[in-house]
């Protein structure tokens, strides 16, 4: 690899590192707050301001795109750079609210979201460019485009600082018009400026140097706003709210993540894979022009469809808790256009790389716009239903209508969807574990006692051993079948439904359908149809069959506990009781399944991916960080930004990037390469324990520390308090500070069960951290987190000048 001073150029193959999956959860929470303040403003002036966010957020991400072929991201010193962005990119995302209309008591948000963008578009391409010197004939072309980047976040800063009232009723009335149209202009002619630079700055320096890597960044992103309609289903009905669990909202959250689940297929079944061998087979030069249009261009509708369609989902649910005054044929815009601009650009996408017209696609078009007319003379959740209906008869279609069509294409991506990575339908199905852990940490932040902690902390617990028992399945089962993406999407439906009952669990409110017992039925399904999945998979062999009996057992036997405790008489209306006798059952539940399953031992007996496997678990603690950050954000979304909430901010993701390189710097690789080198049953047993066992406290540590973070957040955002010098209260520092603990002493465990080495580093920190608990119990709260994240950031700065160039590089 060859390197210029101390960037590290990319090779010509490569794949999208664990660092950039980690800053795309960053913009899943931009893309929240985006989705969240258009929710709010749904009118012809809120939705323009929403799409305009949405072109601002993609002319950040998609420079980084391009960046990723150029540069090593996680070498030399990206790594520090892109955490920095991450931090900035979160300042941005809290400040998405603000963008085009400041808020009174804080710093001005619109300036404060330029200046965010400023730096990030800035970052991306002064890297481009400090690349791009070394080549040869491109210096003329920075020249050029340099003025038109620079003029376009000039014109950015300028709308920022527009007006935002006047004093007299009468200025107002006369003048607010002009301002957002000037504001809109303003906006537009950065829009195009910047554009217009990164178009002429990308001509001689940006091109496409590993297609695997281009074609699975930017599928990535779509599966990001496929995970945000999927993540809006439950915020459509609140977080850590125990709306009444009805019928229709059942059925809407079913409607919700099977609309998502099918634009994702409509995506990752076809064109995914065919773009990507259309890549292949073109020149380089036409290869870089052909990238540009159908994923930098092209992409961005698709996106803005995805995004529509989540503002959609979540305005219907939200109708079913309460009713708003937004307009029926506004909300029916949304979802509708939605659906149809995805679908236009897919068919762009498709007839750009492809040159194919037809199909599914264009049928999908006609139908949603013919029930659209209908739409308006029926219910809201008849409404979701149509247009889920019209998007599933396009998979209908493509297996009967269409189908020599269709199996002729498959079977020409066949040896593209053959990889040994992590699949898009894993993928998708972690995107629901997004909105599971935010739930879970939501669930504590709103009682944080101990037993709203124990309460929260016994929902992972189930949700993690389902996710695991369905990540085996994913490794032993490497099939696209249409039957294994059917039950995934109906899995993904069930675990979205147990999520969004997860604060009644353990108590229901006394309205609606019984929540522990929709809780326990529906999981008791996710454990069922993976034992059915199991079965159709060994059924023609018997030592596979005998395994299954043994897991089946303690399985089993943990769901009758469960539906036990479900069913047990106790009083109703405080969903936050935790009675003795329900919370004895569930740890009976959870500890026979565990360790039933350890017993059984069989799981993992035959053939299968030790990388796959490690890339499984590196990817949910990714989703539990990013979770972490997407509870620091709305705990203050509401709340002017201000200077102490920026220093939070920047400490909050400090932090966070500490926890991320202690993981990944050596555990992850050592973790992949032990498992590599063992043989088959020594692998077995390290997989269950170190990954199945172990990262479940590092998963529960990452929760609790977004209890505390976002415990943090809230207290700094209350203008009430002189927040200065409030500390926090006890259950959320110690959270805070026992989250870290834990996870270092499970990352320590991990090590020790691999290789039975100590690392005395790591135990140190620990200790420190530990005495640091106690020591800032009633220190206020910025100053307890900025302790903290020094003492993190200081090991960590010890850890490498100790290991030296190797412990600079993180995957």
């Amino acid at each position: 690899m060859r390197s210029f001073r101390r960037l590290h150029l990319a090779p010509g193959e490569g794949s999208v590192t664990r660092l950039e999956l980690f800053l795309d959860l960053i913009f899943v929470f931009a893309f929240l707050n985006v989705t969240g303040v258009t929710a709010e403003q749904l009118n012809p002036a809120g939705l323009p301001r929403g799409l305009l966010l949405l072109v601002l957020l993609w002319g950040c991400w998609a420079p980084y795109a391009w960046l990723g072929n150029i540069i090593r991201l996680d070498r030399g010193v990206m790594p520090v750079f892109m955490f920095g962005l991450s931090a900035t990119l979160f300042v941005m995302g809290l400040t998405a609210r603000e963008a085009f209309v400041d808020r009174p008591g804080g710093l001005s948000g619109p300036v404060v979201f330029a200046i965010c963008y400023i730096l990030a578009r800035s970052g991306a391409l002064g890297f481009a460019t400090a690349a791009g010197v070394a080549q040869r004939g491109t210096r003329r072309r920075l020249w050029k485009a340099w003025p038109l980047v620079v003029s376009g976040e000039l014109a950015l800063l300028a709308a920022a600082l527009v007006p935002s009232y006047e004093h007299s009723e009468q200025a107002f009335a006369d003048g607010v018009v002009a301002r957002e149209w000037l504001r809109f202009t303003l906006v537009a002619c950065a829009i195009i400026a910047g554009y217009a630079g990164s178009v002429l700055l990308g001509a001689g320096i940006w091109q496409i140097g590993s297609i695997r890597y281009w074609a699975e960044r930017h599928s990535l992103i779509i599966l990001i706003g496929v995970g945000e309609a999927i993540i809006s289903v439950g915020l459509g009905q609140g977080v850590a709210v125990a709306s009444p669990l009805t019928v229709e909202v059942l059925a809407g959250v079913l409607l919700g993540v099977l609309l998502a689940g099918l634009l994702w297929w409509t995506y990752f079944d076809i064109a995914r894979y065919a773009a990507e061998l259309a890549l292949e087979r073109v020149s380089e030069a036409r290869r870089t022009l052909l990238g540009r249009d159908a994923y930098s261009f092209l992409h961005l509708p698709m996106m803005a469809g995805l995004i529509l369609v989540a503002l959609g989902i979540h305005h219907t649910l939200s109708e079913q808790r309460v009713p708003s005054e937004t307009s029926a044929a506004i909300r029916l815009l949304v979802l509708y256009g939605g659906v149809l601009l995805y679908l236009v650009g897919l068919i762009l996408f498709e007839i750009r790389t492809l040159r194919l017209l037809g199909r599914s696609p264009v049928l999908g078009i006609l139908l949603v716009a013919s029930l659209s007319a209908l739409a308006p003379h029926v219910p809201v959740l008849a409404q979701l239903a149509l247009v889920t209906a019209a998007v599933g008869a396009m998979a209908v279609a493509d297996a009967t209508v269409f189908r020599r069509r269709h199996r002729r294409l498959h079977a020409e991506i066949e040896p593209v969807t053959k990889q040994s990575g992590v699949t898009p339908k894993e993928l998708f199905f972690d995107l629901v574990y997004v909105y599971a852990f935010l739930q879970v940490a939501a669930m504590m932040a709103n009682d944080p006692t101990w037993p709203g902690v124990v309460r929260g902390l016994l929902v992972l617990v189930v949700l993690w051993i389902a996710w695991c028992a369905y990540t085996w399945l994913g490794v032993a089962v490497r099939s696209e079948h249409l039957v294994v993406r059917l039950v995934l999407v109906l899995v993904v439906a069930l675990t979205a439904v147990i999520t969004l009952a997860s604060p009644e669990a353990f108590s229901a409110d006394g309205t609606g359908l019984p929540g522990p017992l929709i809780f326990v039925t529906c999981y008791a399904l996710i454990r069922l149809l993976f034992l059915g999945a199991f079965w159709y998979t060994v059924r023609q062999e018997p030592p596979h069959r005998a395994a299954l009996r043994r897991n089946a057992v303690p399985t089993v036997l943990a769901l009758a506990i469960l539906l036990a405790a479900a069913l047990i008489p106790q009083p109703v209306g405080d969903v936050r009781l935790l009675t003795p006798v329900r919370a004895g059952l569930w740890i009976t539940a959870v500890a026979v399944d565990l360790v039933g399953n350890r017993l059984a031992g069989t799981r993992h007996s035959w053939t299968w991916s030790a990388a796959h496997w490690a890339d499984r678990y590196s990817l949910v603690i990714i989703i539990a960080l990013g979770q972490a950050v997407i509870s620091m954000g709305t705990a203050v979304v509401y709340t002017p930004i201000s200077a102490r909430i920026i220093v939070a901010a920047a400490l909050g993701s400090a932090l966070l990037a500490a926890l991320w390189w202690i993981y990944f710097s050596t555990t992850a690789n050592y973790g992949a390469r032990a498992l590599a080198a063992s043989g088959m049953d020594r692998r077995a047993a390290l997989a269950q324990d170190a990954y199945a066992l172990l990262h479940l406290p590092m998963i529960a540590g990452i929760v609790l520390v977004s209890l505390g973070l976002g415990k943090t957040m809230s207290v700094l955002g209350n203008r009430g308090l002189l927040t200065l010098g409030v500390p926090l209260y006890p259950v959320p520092h110690l959270a805070l500070f026992g989250g870290v603990v834990i996870y270092l002493l499970a990352d320590h465990a991990i090590r020790w069960r691999l290789a039975h080495r100590a690392r005395a580093e790591r135990i140190a920190q620990t200790v420190a951290v530990t005495a640091l608990a106690l020591a800032t119990v009633h220190v206020p709260a910025l100053s307890a987190l900025a302790a903290l994240t020094v003492v993190c950031l200081g090991f960590l700065a010890i850890e490498v000048r100790r290991r030296g160039p190797s412990a600079r590089h993180a995957s």
